[in-house]
């Protein structure tokens, strides 16, 4: 019986598949039974599922699938189902930015209005390096739109990355001095490439990326509403534990928007170290850690973390968009790893359990801390005039207001979507914004009047607002 019959004989029933070169028979229920107990939430015929693939040597030694690709229609997740990979899809473009600059086309210290001419001057040279590292200080376009009244699951086109940045009315920070994840980054790294190769981005990547490496089952969607074959469903718990859909409307590339299956990225993985696509150098290229100007690294290459976490090298990266969620983790010098992927944030995410089963002959826990630290937390003090902060408050860059009032002594700042977050006084006109990680820091005029503030709220920094009414 041929696998595709046995396939088709087994309908619902997940696939696994395990290399008699890798494992022993009792190997392979042992590995197996693991990883069901990891996989239990997800082991199930009414919830979302997810698959998971562990490949070594440049062969598939173990997947399996679990649960439901689609609840409405009871379809089962299987090895070849198709799920978004959120921000995995970074290396992807890494891979092809280092691809392209081994061939001459670009230098990754070439200013990036080389190729982007429509791109304002701040005055300050962007490189294409500093876009990979996160260290450009554009504005993160998530973030940012979120400001303005943009809500998860509206659609986010492609040129609202560039529209974004023609509307930034001055850098954040210098380039290279400071590390912020930024999406908005990777979205002109796609423009760039669309720039230098004269196709669009998705063609090129498919044409030199994906097909050469067998990867068929690897799409990016450019269109809104693309129809991609065997893709899985998302979905979140409401506040009442229902199931509910997560739809991601976005067309970016770069940044994400690549959706494919384990057993494709097993393929991807592969590349690592057959340089079926591309050379050695390629991948050097790719995995070799960026720098801040004070000579800090980064632990993060061309779209994928690289560290070195007891003695054993480690490439990684995370991915989330909608309700899916993906990891990819790979050891280059023992030329293994595993892809999971999902489509529900709401079982949590099994890197660590994985992580264990599939390589913890090679990779030592993290040994407890003898004392932990208390955590540093910036004190409150006391406010005895808060009213002086109330009024409305607007973004002439972002074209956002806020509003600053009282409720019961406290003041909160409130967004008409974003709703209201109570504000913490920290001394100095500083204020801490209660659950965001951000902050706000109050201006005053020569009279020492409030005159406006100005939000960094973790990943967009300098926001200045100026006040408009009191």
């Amino acid at each position: 019986m041929s696998k595709l019959q046995l396939r088709f004989c087994l309908g619902l029933i997940p696939l696994v598949f395990v290399s008699n070169m890798q494992l022993t028979a009792a190997q392979e229920e042992s590995l197996e039974n693991k990883i069901d107990t990891i996989l239990s939430n997800w082991n199930s015929t009414d919830t979302p599922g997810a698959a998971v693939a562990y490949f070594h040597g440049g062969q598939m030694v173990f997947k399996k699938s679990y649960g439901l690709a689609n609840l409405e229609h009871g379809i089962a997740w299987t090895t070849d189902t198709v799920s978004d990979l959120g921000s995995v899809s970074k290396q992807f473009i890494g891979f092809a930015m280092a691809l392209l600059a081994e061939q001459g086309h670009l230098t990754l210290d070439d200013d990036i209005r080389l190729h982007l001419k429509e791109l304002p001057d701040f005055g300050e040279t962007i490189t294409i390096r500093h876009l990979f590292n996160h260290t450009s200080r554009l504005r993160e376009i998530y973030n940012t739109l979120f400001m303005v009244n943009r809500k998860p699951g509206d659609i986010i086109f492609q040129e609202d990355a560039q529209t974004l940045v023609k509307n930034q009315a001055r850098l954040q920070f210098s380039p290279g001095s400071q590390y912020l994840y930024n999406n908005t980054e990777y979205m002109l790294l796609a423009d760039i490439i669309e720039a230098i190769t004269d196709q669009e981005f998705h063609t090129w990547m498919a044409e030199n990326i994906f097909v050469p490496l067998g990867m068929l089952d690897t799409h990016i969607m450019p269109r809104q509403g693309q129809v991609i074959p065997r893709v899985a469903s998302s979905y979140v718990r409401d506040s009442e534990g229902h199931f509910t859909q997560r739809y991601d409307n976005s067309t970016i590339q770069g940044a994400g928007g690549i959706y494919s299956t384990v057993e494709d990225i097993a393929k991807w993985a592969f590349n690592f170290s057959s340089n079926k696509v591309g050379t050695r150098h390629t991948i050097e290229t790719m995995t070799q850690s960026g720098f801040l100007t004070n000579g800090e690294s980064l632990n993060y290459g061309l779209g994928i973390g690289v560290n070195t976490i007891g003695k054993v090298v480690q490439w990684s990266h995370g991915g989330s968009s909608a309700g899916y969620r993906s990891f990819l983790l790979y050891l280059p010098e023992h030329d293994r790893g595993y892809a999971f992927i999902t489509n529900t944030p709401s079982n949590g995410m099994p890197v660590a359990g994985l992580t264990e089963a599939f390589l913890g002959d090679v990779i030592e826990p993290p040994k407890p801390s003898e004392s932990a630290a208390a955590p540093d937390e910036n004190p409150v003090v006391a406010l005895e005039n808060a009213s002086i902060y109330t009024g409305r408050y607007l973004s002439d860059e972002l074209e956002a207001f806020y509003t600053i009032n009282l409720d019961d002594g406290k003041l909160n700042l409130s967004h008409r979507w974003l709703g209201s977050y109570g504000m913490d006084y920290l001394g100095n006109d500083e204020f801490d914004l209660n659950g965001t990680g951000g902050s706000i820091s109050f201006v005053r005029n020569d009279e020492d009047e409030i005159v406006g503030f100005v939000q960094d709220n973790g990943r967009t920094i300098g926001v200045e607002f100026r006040r408009i009414d009191q």
